[in-house]
């Protein structure tokens, strides 16, 4: 953890390196600070909510994790390390799922070209319902024509 803080320019302190650490372990992908601080303190760290803000900026600036802000009024953090990717979001419970799609990725690359520019990067949010919720929709939708 030491070692990436320090190419990222950031100066090593142990709330950082053990806040990377957790980002790099946990298996949850998009998080908030607040989940983050709640991580933390689970695993019996003691760090402040503000800390964790500050440290979340000092981050996203050294390119470290992406901020999202999707429909919801928090930003979730990923770390930036991962693959080009597009995101599926639950307009009812917000569930969110990464996806990576070649055939997306080809025609960027194309409408790009098209119009003779490259891309430095891209974000796709497509905004729906996941199964859960259809299905939950669906029965409520059922029971009222029933009634």
């Amino acid at each position: 953890m030491q070692a990436v803080l320090k190419d990222s320019g950031l100066k090593i302190t142990t709330q950082r390196c053990k806040l990377l650490e957790f980002l790099t372990q946990t298996d949850e992908q998009h998080l908030t600070v607040e989940n983050i601080y709640q991580g933390l303190n689970a695993q019996g760290e003691t760090i402040s909510l503000h800390t964790v803000y500050q440290i979340m900026a000092h981050f996203e600036q050294a390119g470290l994790v992406v901020g999202r802000l999707f429909e919801s009024k928090n930003t979730v953090y990923e770390l930036s390390n991962k693959p080009r990717h597009d995101h599926l979001i639950c307009l009812i419970c917000g569930k969110l799922i990464d996806f990576i799609d070649p055939l997306i990725e080809l025609r960027l690359g194309l409408a790009a070209e098209h119009h003779g520019m490259r891309i430095h990067h891209h974000s796709l949010n497509m905004y729906g319902h996941c199964f859960a919720c259809q299905k939950a929709l669906n029965s409520k939708s059922e029971n009222k024509k029933s009634d």
